[in-house]
């Protein structure tokens, strides 16, 4: 079929399927898929100003002005991915790498959430703290083959009063020198890289102080994991009100999202349509420009059913677009 042909074309049922991409307006970077896009919609309001018929009885019009004042875009989205999600609250996002916890400290209520740092602990250690911060020692903890610039990670961190000794064995060592030889860190003992009495394959004995903490706590009957901490149970028969516990634990990959810390985005999007009722026949929407708002609500729980997140825009003026018959607003492409 020609194109004249195309345009002659009255038989034009329409239901159509298809993609939105999106990138933000004036990128050069490739447009990505938005997502499941239940509904999209392009509106217009406009102005009207009517002049009466004054020249008979009767009434009438006798002219009128049409101005489109707003062209609005609609969109309810399927997929609360991070992208979406940070859009749709004004917000920036960042990735946290899978790490580890030592110690994050809490203090009791049973019956109450102790809400972690991160999201989703797994591997939790509950330990009690004995009262206040009490101190145990370690003496003489051996440390085989360090060589010169080494970090010598010790069996607990953030020691103090720390005493290293050096030789062949426990019982011939003698004291080393910190100055121009260690550094204490809180992971352990930092062997200067030119450290003159440190020689490469040394044997050191190390001594310290540490705040030790209480025992371990079981989880049954105490507490459960939750994906945003640790719930203390109601009836907990290992912890009471007001004690005080360090909690250790693995947590793995996860996103942030800040709400309402970044200015609303400017977006170029592309409409992929395959036209349902006319044989799959594409039809292709270009939104030159388009600035999305926040949106007015997010549901975090309903009833029944999925969650969709409707968002609204403007639809400005491209002035990058030129030339007579050129939209500077969007455009349809169909077959």
């Amino acid at each position: 079929m020609s194109a004249q042909e195309i345009i002659k074309k009255t038989f034009a049922p329409a239901a159509l399927a298809g993609k939105v991409y999106a990138r933000e307006y004036g990128s050069t970077q490739i447009p990505l898929p938005v997502g499941n896009v239940l509904a999209l919609e392009l509106t217009h309001k406009e102005d009207v100003e009517k002049q009466p018929d004054m020249t008979q009885m009767g009434g009438g019009t006798y002219a009128e002005l049409r101005r489109v004042s707003d062209m609005e875009l609609n969109m309810t989205l399927a997929d609360l991915s991070v992208l979406n999600l940070a859009r749709a609250c004004q917000g920036t996002f960042s990735g946290v790498d899978a790490g580890a916890v030592t110690d994050e400290p809490f203090k009791v209520t049973r019956g109450g959430l102790c809400p972690t740092l991160h999201l989703g602990p797994s591997k939790v250690t509950v330990k009690k703290k004995t009262g206040s911060p009490t101190n145990a020692t370690v003496t003489d903890e051996e440390h085989l083959n360090v060589n010169k610039g080494a970090l010598v990670t010790l069996a607990h961190p953030n020691a103090t009063t720390v005493t290293v000794r050096i030789g062949a064995s426990v019982a011939t060592a003698t004291t080393l020198t910190a100055s121009g030889n260690y550094t204490v860190t809180p992971a352990g003992v930092q062997i200067d890289a030119a450290a003159p009495d440190v020689t490469n394959g040394s044997t050191l004995y190390v001594s310290y102080t540490y705040q030790a903490s209480g025992p371990q706590v079981p989880a049954a009957g105490n507490y459960e994991v939750r994906p945003a901490g640790i719930f203390i149970l109601p009836n907990a028969t290992g912890l009471a009100d007001d004690d005080e516990i360090l909690v250790d634990y693995e947590f793995a990959d996860y996103a942030i999202i800040e709400a309402l810390t970044a200015k609303p985005k400017e977006l170029e999007l592309i409409f992929e349509g395959l036209n349902e009722a006319d044989s799959g026949k594409p039809v292709v929407v270009n939104i030159w420009r388009a600035s999305q708002g926040v949106a007015s609500s997010l549901a975090l729980l309903q009833e029944k059913g999925f969650i969709n997140m409707k968002v609204t825009g403007s639809i400005m003026q491209d002035p990058t677009k030129t030339g007579e018959g050129i939209s500077k607003c969007y455009r349809w492409r169909k077959v």
